[in-house]
């Protein structure tokens, strides 16, 4: 299957910055077909810090019921990721076959088994060929390394319908060579219930006793913030791993501001450049609601929207049809009163307090042509508000889902 690079793709992928203590391998395995790059060992020179939140799916794959057994001890010394197969509901064979994946990486990095994570991507419940990548164990121990290529190399294994990969950095102003990186992957089969995708961030930041909180918080706000088609995959999750290296303690407020920051930018640049590559994307589109009684429903109201196909396939034959905007808001279970909604497309306001203003559709239409589009939607409650991220729905997702295992 050949897909095109997606036209919301960045002219090229941002710069990398190394971080100390941690080194990665890349290889071909056999998961995926072409000799294309599809195993990928993720090594920290020491036990590190390590936070995770995963997919609520009731049909997890293994990678996710194994690694919540072990995120209570709150270590990891490796990471192993495949794309090709996602190890999802293959019943004792997959759980099997995970579990020799993970004592030879044991044996041959001479490490703990409760310290190796694993995430898997691509199709589900075809067996996963354990053998192919125990075979690769050695190959990936011997050429570990740590160089920009190698995390964007890495960020490209992990892809699965991706056009691009999914690789961002940032840089402290305040403490030189303090770092924040990550790499994601993401295109279909996603909507949010806590992640909706795989994502790894990583740091050299010493991290204080109250970060779990407020991590869960930025995936809310990102990760959970985003839905191309609507469908939760059974194999998401987000991974945070810092080396706290001593040298990185943040001891004064502004530099714990700083790298909150940084942490969100990170993330919220990955989520966005998953949006931007879902699969048949043409525009991307930020829902952004006010005045609801609550965030929470604020947010479910930008999710309705969001997730209906009419409104999606209106987005992409660039058509002004608020009437869907209404029917995505009325279908929700919120308070509202009808008289005091507000729509706008960008600067234009369409409706204000339920009457249609004498906006020109076709300057409003013109608008909507372009490839980054904002819907403002204001309830007139009280002061609940959300942002959510999503991209519209064309021909081609079908053509992209229709033979996606052809």
């Amino acid at each position: 299957m050949n897909i095109k690079l997606s036209p919301l793709a960045p002219k090229k992928p941002k710069k990398i910055s190394c971080i100390d203590g941690i080194r990665i391998s890349i290889t071909h395995c056999g998961l995926k077909k072409n000799n294309k790059q599809d195993l990928v060992l993720i090594k920290f020179d020491k036990p590190s810090k390590i936070y995770g939140v995963f997919t609520s799916s009731k049909t997890p794959g293994e990678p996710i019921i194994w690694n919540k057994s072990i995120i209570k001890h709150g270590k990891v010394s490796a990471i192993l990721i495949n794309s090709g197969n996602a190890n999802v509901f293959n019943g004792r064979e997959g759980r099997e076959s995970l579990e020799k994946i993970v004592k030879n990486l044991a044996k041959n990095l001479n490490i703990e088994e409760k310290e190796i994570y694993v995430a898997s991507t691509g199709i589900i419940g075809v067996p996963l060929d354990h053998k192919k990548i125990i075979k690769k164990i050695p190959f990936l121990v011997k050429n570990l390394r740590n160089d920009p290529s190698t995390w964007l190399k890495a960020a490209n294994a992990i892809r699965t319908t991706d056009t691009f990969a999914k690789i961002h950095n940032e840089k402290s102003k305040l403490k030189k060579n303090l770092i924040v990186n990550g790499i994601a992957k993401g295109s279909g089969m996603i909507a949010p219930n806590m992640a909706t995708m795989l994502a790894f961030v990583f740091t050299n930041a010493v991290i204080g006793k109250n970060f779990e909180n407020y991590f869960k918080r930025i995936v809310n706000s990102t990760f959970n913030s985003i839905t191309v088609d609507g469908d939760t995959s059974t194999s998401d999750m987000v991974l945070f791993v810092s080396v706290e290296d001593e040298k990185f303690k943040l001891k004064k407020q502004h530099e714990i501001s700083e790298f909150f920051f940084m942490l969100e930018k990170v993330m919220t640049d990955m989520c966005h450049d998953i949006v931007k590559d879902g699969e048949g994307a043409s525009k991307f589109v930020s829902i952004n609601v006010k005045g609801a009684k609550s965030n929470l429903e604020a947010k479910k109201v930008a999710f309705s929207i969001a997730n209906s196909p009419l409104f999606k396939t209106a987005i992409a034959g660039s058509d002004s049809n608020w009437g869907r905007i209404i029917m995505a808001i009325g279908k929700t279970n919120i308070s509202l009163d009808p008289k005091k909604i507000t729509i706008s497309f960008g600067k234009d306001v369409m409706i204000k307090n339920s009457s249609k203003t004498e906006k020109n559709f076709s300057d409003i239409c013109k608008y909507l042509k372009k490839k980054k589009i904002d819907i403002y939607i204001d309830l007139g409650i009280s002061s609940g508000s959300a942002t959510v991220w999503t991209c519209d729905l064309t021909k081609n997702y079908i053509k992209i889902n229709s033979e996606y295992r052809s």
